[in-house]
C-alpha cells in the first residue's frame, strides 16, 4: 500500500533509465529520417519568403479594391445627380434634345 523506505525491492532499485532506453533506438533509421525532413524545411524556407510578400500585398489589394468600389458608388451617384440635372434643364428649354 504505502512504500516503506526501510523495506526496498531490489526491482525498484533497477528501473530502465534513459541511457537504456537510447541503447534500443535504431539510429540508422533516425538519421534518414532527419535527413528527409531537413531536406522538406530546406525546399520549404525559400516558398515561405516568397509567399510572405504576396500575402501582404493581397490585404493593401483588398483595401485598394474596396475604396475603388466606394469610388464608383460616389462617382455613379454624381453622374446619376448630374444627369437628373441635365434632363431638368433641356426640358425646361423649347430646344429639341439631340443624343448621340
Amino acid at each position: 500500500m504505502f512504500n516503506n523506505p526501510l523495506y526496498s525491492n531490489s526491482s525498484m532499485f533497477m528501473k530502465p533509465g534513459l541511457l537504456s532506453s537510447l541503447k534500443n533506438i535504431n539510429w540508422s533509421t533516425f538519421l534518414g529520417n532527419a535527413q528527409k525532413t531537413l531536406g522538406v524545411i530546406n525546399q520549404a524556407i525559400p516558398i515561405v519568403y516568397q509567399v510572405k510578400p504576396i500575402i501582404s500585398n493581397a490585404k493593401t489589394v483588398f483595401k485598394i479594391a474596396n475604396s475603388l468600389k466606394e469610388s464608383n458608388d460616389n462617382s455613379n451617384n454624381i453622374n446619376n445627380n448630374q444627369s437628373n440635372n441635365n434632363t431638368t434643364k433641356k426640358t425646361s428649354t423649347n430646344k429639341p434634345v439631340f443624343y448621340l
